[in-house]
């Protein structure tokens, strides 16, 4: 045995006295969750207002050691953003650009239509607003949806007058009272509409689907395939809805395909009653018998 005993290095001490303060740190740890936990059942309101005296004080500190990690994040995101946001400017501004060709032609369709109206002397039928009414409410079933409106007869209102909206046509007029009338609304099973395709310039025919949408049917001339997000519009056909009312647009190709009307009834709280844009002429009544003339030989017998 070597007497005296060797030294200890400083590197051993020093392992010493860590493990020593870690043992010291944690029973101190220890000892302070027990004494907390005693303390929450003993008195709660003490120990709520220990945590809330605690957390004001570990909020500075924890605000301060948290900011250069947030300042990070923070331009982490805004570089992922500008990154993201390059492809998408190039994709809007080549939308821009195509939007504003077709805005200067439609424009420039628009002047020359004007023109050539002006030059023909073309008579184009004014659309006269009956009666803007409240929208009383739609009675809305499994195949029937029509609505209810708070204008009839003592107001010019009758069955066969287009009922419109400010986002678009709402339907028409099937039955009038003297202060009511009720409204066959587009998506009835019942309603027939004739609309334009707006990109296509094809005829059709929007017809009713009994739900929230309508079938687009009996598309005329050249077969172009249909888009989501074609536009209808009334064609003017039949002369009861003027041309160019918003209608629906196209959310699906499927066949048949399907669109969303503009007016939607559940939204609606006042509407517009519009005459029909070409009303039937009145039929003119018989002459009377005298005025009609006889043949000389029907007097003499």
């Amino acid at each position: 045995m070597d007497w005296p005993p060797p030294r200890r290095t400083s590197y051993a001490r020093r392992e010493q006295n860590l493990a020593l303060i870690g043992a010291v740190v944690t029973g101190a740890v220890l000892a302070t969750a027990l004494l907390l936990l005693v303390l929450s059942r003993v008195n709660p309101a003490y120990t709520n207002r220990l945590r809330s005296g605690t957390a004001d004080l570990v909020a500075p500190f924890w605000a301060t050691v948290r900011a250069p990690f947030d300042w990070l994040g923070g331009g982490v995101d805004a570089i992922g953003e500008y990154i993201a946001t390059v492809p998408r400017n190039r994709v809007l501004t080549a939308e821009v650009a195509r939007d504003r060709l077709d805005l200067q032609s439609r424009d420039a369709a628009i002047t020359e239509n004007i023109a050539l109206k002006k030059l023909l002397h073309v008579i184009e039928p004014r659309t006269e607003v009956v009666a803007v009414t409240r929208f009383a409410g739609a009675s809305i079933g499994s195949y029937a949806r029509t609505a209810m409106v708070a204008a009839g007869h003592a107001n010019g209102v009758f069955a066969g007058q287009a009922v419109r909206a400010d986002a678009g046509l709402v339907g028409r007029t099937v039955e009038a009272g003297e202060h009511a009338a009720r409204i066959l609304l587009l998506t009835d099973t019942n309603s027939r509409v004739p609309v334009i395709i707006v990109r296509t310039g094809q005829p059709a025919l929007a017809v009713g689907a009994a739900g929230r949408l309508l079938e687009v049917h009996d598309r005329l001339g050249a077969e172009v395939p249909l888009k989501v997000g074609d536009r209808l519009v009334t064609s003017g056909a039949g002369g009861l809805f003027a041309p160019q009312i918003p209608v629906a647009v196209v959310t699906d190709t499927a066949e048949p395909p399907h669109a969303l009307p503009y007016a939607d009834p559940a939204t609606l709280s006042y509407v517009a009653i519009v005459r029909a844009y070409l009303p039937i002429p009145a039929q003119a009544e018989a002459p009377p018998v005298d005025a009609v003339p006889v043949p000389r030989e029907a007097k003499k017998h």
